[in-house]
């Protein structure tokens, strides 16, 4: 399967999914009586944004960049956004022809993010200035994308099987996977190696930053590994959306799994200042504090929410993408306050 991945596509099918219950809610709910929070305000009410605010220009991916703020892609959209710990968004236009996908925040104080649509890997400066760097191969499915501990940019090309290692001057280097791996997300591990999940073959590889390559098979035939994270025990993390499941796989190669304690879909997953793991559930509206031993706290998110992909944040606290756009912002302690975005948000605080 080429663009978008089978695992990016599922991604997409979710939010798509989580967007088309959001709006039936907000349909279903009497118009509010006074207009929706202005960009960046705390939402105090129960009624939903309606509008432009939902689809195309809805929070997507999310990281914490290096300036204190959040940065964060948009589903479909052609923008990057910044927000503040406070709730003020500025939206930076990206190239008309792009699709900011994943998002990360690089060594040099900018962030980066992966344009399948392009075909290239873009930077935002602390400016707000774009910039690109167009991959040598066509149709190279660029997905996943993170700093990796040599101070490079490291990437996946899900449709090329090859990662990438970027410098943050621009000079690229790719590394061959064998065929129809299909690497998709990638992160940097607490053994000097990147670890990302091969989405078509149901595995964990662990690269080298000189570009030696180990996969571990996973436990559950259909485990299709979605989103990672680094925990604080130094094991890497992972949801598995169709399994119900999320596992962990150490340096050394040991995977376990951990069934959620209600059926759900697992999605976005994040390692707290708390030293839990932080895992949104699709279509339960909720999320669930996990610890290294795999004990499960649930925590319900507000009505009509619908927590997809999650990060740490500079203030220690956990912040999520909703489709309807919103930002959440979460404590280790379970208090959620949203954010509101109006469409377009570029005028804002």
């Amino acid at each position: 399967m080429s663009q978008p991945s089978i695992n990016r596509a599922l991604k997409f099918a979710i939010f798509a999914a989580a967007l088309a219950i959001v709006q039936g809610c907000a349909a279903r709910q009497p118009s509010p009586s006074k207009p929706a929070p202005a960009a960046g305000a705390v939402a105090s009410a129960k009624p939903t944004p309606t509008g432009a605010a939902l689809g195309t220009h809805a929070p997507y991916a999310i990281t914490a960049g290096l300036d204190g703020n959040l940065w964060f892609t948009e589903y479909q959209g052609d923008g990057i956004g910044r927000m503040t710990p406070y709730g003020a968004a500025k939206r930076f236009p990206i190239d008309p022809g792009g699709f900011a996908e994943r998002i990360t925040a690089g060594p040099d104080g900018a962030v980066w993010f992966t344009d399948a649509a392009g075909n290239r890997i873009g930077r935002v400066a602390p400016d707000g200035k774009i910039a690109y760097v167009k991959l040598p191969h066509p149709n190279s499915g660029p997905a996943g994308i993170t700093s990796g501990p040599d101070g490079n940019l490291w990437f996946t090309e899900h449709s090329g099987n090859r990662i990438g290692r970027l410098s943050t001057t621009g000079t690229l280097t790719e590394i061959e996977l064998p065929k129809g791996t299909g690497p998709a997300e990638i992160v940097a591990g607490s053994d000097g190696n990147l670890w990302l999940a091969e989405d078509q073959v149901n595995r964990i590889a662990r690269v080298t930053v000189s570009g030696a390559v180990k996969e571990f098979q996973i436990l559950n035939p259909d485990g299709r590994p979605a989103m990672m994270t680094l925990g604080a025990d130094g094991n890497v993390w992972f949801t598995q959306p169709r399994a119900n499941k999320i596992g962990s796989i150490t340096p050394g190669g040991y995977i376990s799994e951990f069934a959620l304690p209600k059926p759900g879909v697992p999605l976005g997953i994040a390692a707290g200042a708390d030293k839990n793991l932080w895992v949104t559930v699709i279509r339960a509206q909720l999320i669930y504090r996990v610890t290294p031993r795999g004990e499960f706290t649930r925590l319900p998110t507000p009505a009509n929410s619908m927590a997809t992909f999650i990060t740490a944040g500079p203030d220690g606290r956990l912040w999520f993408t909703e489709p309807n756009g919103k930002i959440g912002r979460l404590t280790t302690s379970g208090d959620v306050r949203e954010f509101v975005f109006s469409d377009p948000y570029s005028e804002s605080k």
